[in-house]
């Protein structure tokens, strides 16, 4: 017999109906979406906007509240990396005028911590806590070419779906890729997710040496100078990472 499903999944199945793509559902949405009972939907629904996790506008639609930012905020590894980092991807952006992205891995996805992005740069659709897959984002890469082995291979097993003809699909290709990512220290994604944007990311490290986070700059591919991108990408990432408390191990001649 098929164990019914806790109150605190049900409620956690509310909230999981809510994503960048689906940032507002009715009532009936959620329902059907989080396979509830109208009336059990509709319960859930009010306590979780009477505690501030969603709120309903003008049309009768709900969002994610207030209160489910403020706890995020809290979290606090990504919290702290993030206003660390701020300061560095200002100066990155004030440099190249592009599109700025701090992201971490997060199952098959990368999510965007921050972004910032000026009116002439490349629409790249991305917001803070987006997702993007991890195959065909720059800072994805990274974070893959870095990522435990079992972590890597289990996202290059699964389909990997094409976001332009350009978008690298065959798993053996990219594996390559992601190798050469690991022994450079910078990735260089062209044509993966616009048809008129390229990418260029690199890892941040913490204190262990571990690589948590991924830094990039998006442009449009007719103006943008791959080849001064990315020791701008790359000195910005490693700012970030000093600032962790990284250093680099220094190696010592035989």
């Amino acid at each position: 017999m098929e164990a019914r499903p806790t109150a605190a999944a049900r409620l956690l199945s509310v909230l999981d109906c809510f994503s960048a793509e689906a940032p507002s559902r009715s009532l009936t949405e959620i329902a059907r979406t989080a396979g509830l009972p109208l009336s059990t939907a509709h319960r859930l629904v009010a306590e979780l906007t009477a505690w501030g996790a969603l709120s309903r506008d003008d049309h009768g639609d709900y969002h994610p509240g207030l209160k489910l930012w403020e706890l995020g905020s809290l979290a606090p590894s990504r919290a702290s990396m993030r206003e660390i980092a701020l300061p560095y991807l200002g100066d990155l952006f004030d440099a190249t005028g592009e599109n700025v992205h701090l992201s971490v891995l997060d199952g098959a996805d990368v999510v965007f911590l921050a972004r910032l992005t000026g009116h002439r740069a490349v629409g790249i659709l991305t917001t803070t806590g987006s997702r993007l897959p991890a195959t065909t984002s720059a800072t994805g890469r990274v974070l893959l070419a870095h990522a435990a082995a079992d972590v890597r291979e289990s996202v290059l097993t699964a389909p990997i779906a094409a976001e332009t003809s350009h978008t690298t699909t065959d798993p053996a290709v990219l594996r390559a890729q992601l190798a050469e990512i690991a022994r450079t220290g910078y990735c260089v994604a062209d044509r993966q997710l616009a048809d008129d944007a390229v990418a260029v990311a690199a890892p941040i490290r913490d204190s262990s040496g571990q690589v948590i986070a991924a830094v990039a700059v998006v442009g449009r591919r007719e103006t943008t100078s791959v080849a001064h991108l990315v020791p701008a990408v790359v000195t910005t990432a490693t700012g970030v990472a000093r600032s962790l408390g990284y250093r680099r191990p220094v190696r010592h001649r035989a």
